[in-house]
């Protein structure tokens, strides 16, 4: 079931949205927290990747460069994130994670954007403005991942209980 969690949320991409808010940042934290370890950095990494050069190739008609590298990293850091949430939810934990993973995301592929696309100027200045430029997408991001967690995890939690209930119930019937 989370493996699915995961496909759909990396699909979608695929779907209109306002830019950097989607599910996937909440998924990548759910599958961190859910998965065996490796396949929580692989799994989801892949099908990000692999819709990236979908999207970038197909839809946005680009060529992918080693940016796509850099995105793959900062998509990472977001399962890896996850993992502290595999000790047990709670809100310290969780929103901590919902904070970190964004931020993971939003300094590592900035820095990617202000090393490749020429943009702004190779100094500390120019790497300052490529920041700034992310902020609307970074509090896009924020907001998304708090909301999509909470929706994933309080989702999975509920179902666990109820699942939980109904084993008892079935064990006091026999």
């Amino acid at each position: 079931m989370i493996y699915v969690i995961i496909l759909l949320s990396v699909l979608t991409r695929f779907l209109p949205h306002t830019w950097n808010f989607s599910p996937v940042y909440g998924a990548l934290l759910f599958g961190g927290a859910h998965l065996k370890k490796r396949e929580s950095v692989w799994f989801p990494v892949a099908l990000l990747a692999l819709s990236d050069f979908l999207l970038t190739t197909f839809v946005y008609r680009l060529h992918i460069g080693w940016l796509e590298l850099v995105q793959v990293a900062a998509f990472a850091s977001i399962a890896l994130i996850g993992w502290v949430l595999r000790r047990g939810l709670t809100a310290g934990r969780f929103s901590f994670a919902c904070f970190a993973g964004p931020t993971a995301f939003y300094l590592i592929s900035n820095f990617g954007v202000w090393l490749e696309w020429h943009t702004y100027a190779p100094t500390w200045a120019g790497l300052m403005q490529c920041y700034v430029a992310g902020i609307p997408f970074y509090g896009y991001s924020l907001l998304s991942t708090y909301i999509f967690s909470g929706v994933l995890f309080g989702t999975y939690e509920l179902c666990h209980r109820y699942q939980q209930s109904r084993r008892g119930e079935a064990h006091l019937n026999y």
